[in-house]
């Protein structure tokens, strides 16, 4: 939800493009393009090399058959540190998404959870050709992976060419109010490749505690998003009789684009099936961002902690 004045309008608008071309980065790239490093280079754990996954999610991912996925967080305040460019923030808990045991992305992506996102009028002309590629790669993430994931990384280069040009510009002190990005901080959920839906008769705020479950009894996903500061729930039903292959509790961010300063978030609470996440064997994903590498510290029990 709106959290100041100004240039909202405009960022509420490209919320929903931003969103909806997020999960086809990962779907059709993350599983091409990884590499070996030591968590304790990106997180200060004392973790071994792992094989990192990289994308525009940072976090776990488990392949398998899944009926549930759920976690708790503390949605994190941001700090708007590039003024040209689209910067966002995304906690979430889907089923499936990405690549499974069969070797087949699976899809739809039925996820939900809160983004912060960061937008000025200069971010957003930007980044709109760029996005407006991106967008075309959603209608062909089913039918061409392959062909999704070259229309996506085509999009984002775009991006941030145009973005970095317009960052340049704004930190010479040029049109500081088509700079003076807004914050926008929005509960939604989605089942891509369709569009998401934003929550907006509700709010949330920094510093609320939510809570995010998917789950899937063999003919309908159920969203559940929970805010327990503000003591709301939105629950969203989705007819699908296509299993889980995937779940995944994740940070998001826009693919090659910079990231917002956060404090880092912890999953907390986190269940799959029933069991917590170090029961499995899960696959570490991270952002490979423009400012940083993102990626999460090690798994503890039912949590892990990621900023």
């Amino acid at each position: 939800m709106e959290q100041s004045t100004g240039n909202s309008a405009w960022s509420r608008c490209f919320m929903a493009v931003t969103l909806a071309v997020s999960a086809a980065s990962v779907v059709v790239n993350a599983a091409d393009a990884a590499a070996e490093v030591s968590l304790s280079d990106v997180s200060g754990s004392s973790a071994s090399n792992v094989r990192l996954y990289l994308g525009n999610w940072a976090g776990y991912v488990v392949r398998g058959d899944f009926r549930e996925v759920s976690a708790t967080w503390v949605q994190p305040e941001i700090d708007c540190l590039d003024p040209g460019v689209l910067q966002r923030v995304v906690p979430w808990v889907g089923l499936n998404g990405a690549q499974g045991l069969n070797g087949q992305v699976a899809l739809p992506l039925m996820q939900t959870g809160v983004e912060s996102l960061c937008a000025s009028d200069a971010a957003v002309y930007a980044a709109l050709p760029g996005l407006q590629i991106e967008t075309l790669a959603a209608g062909v993430a089913y039918a061409d992976p392959r062909l999704a994931g070259t229309v996506m990384n085509a999009g984002a280069k775009v991006s941030n060419a145009l973005g970095a040009a317009a960052n340049g510009l704004c930190a010479l002190g040029m049109a500081r109010g088509f700079c003076m990005p807004d914050k926008e901080v929005d509960g939604w959920w989605e089942g891509y490749p369709d569009p998401p839906v934003s929550y907006d008769d509700v709010e949330v705020h920094p510093g609320d505690t939510m809570h995010s479950a998917v789950t899937w009894d063999g003919a309908n996903y159920t969203m559940t998003l929970e805010n327990r500061t503000a003591h709301w729930t939105r629950t969203t039903v989705a007819p699908s009789t296509v299993p889980a292959r995937t779940a995944e509790i994740v940070v998001e961010g826009h693919l090659d684009a910079a990231l917002p300063g956060f404090e880092p978030i912890t999953f907390t609470e986190i269940s799959i099936d029933g069991r917590p996440l170090s029961d499995y064997d899960a696959q570490v994903y991270g952002i490979p961002a423009t400012n940083r590498l993102l990626a999460p510290g090690p798994v503890d029990g039912a949590s892990f902690t990621i900023g």
